[in-house]
């Protein structure tokens, strides 16, 4: 409760700020249980739109359409095009 109670005063500029300090993960973690506090039509749309597109690109794969890429490749790649 003291640690709710203090998070909330702060501004949320400052909030934010500390949780960017965060090592990778523990954001992850965060944004994970922030997004799965939403629960609102919208947010179960764009899972409900996710959870298709990973159906589609699975049964794509099962046919030999699409290749499997690794998890470290396809970072790599996503980090590549943002920078460039």
């Amino acid at each position: 409760m003291v640690l709710r109670r203090i998070l909330l005063a702060m501004d949320h500029a400052v909030l934010e700020h500390e949780m960017m300090r965060l090592p990778a993960k523990d954001r992850a973690i965060l944004a994970d249980a922030l997004l799965g506090s939403l629960d609102d039509e919208a947010v179960r749309g764009v899972e409900a739109k996710w959870a298709t597109e990973a159906d589609r690109r699975l049964a794509a794969y099962h046919r030999g359409e699409i290749a499997a890429i690794d998890g470290t490749t396809v970072m790599r790649e996503l980090r590549d095009r943002c920078v460039t």
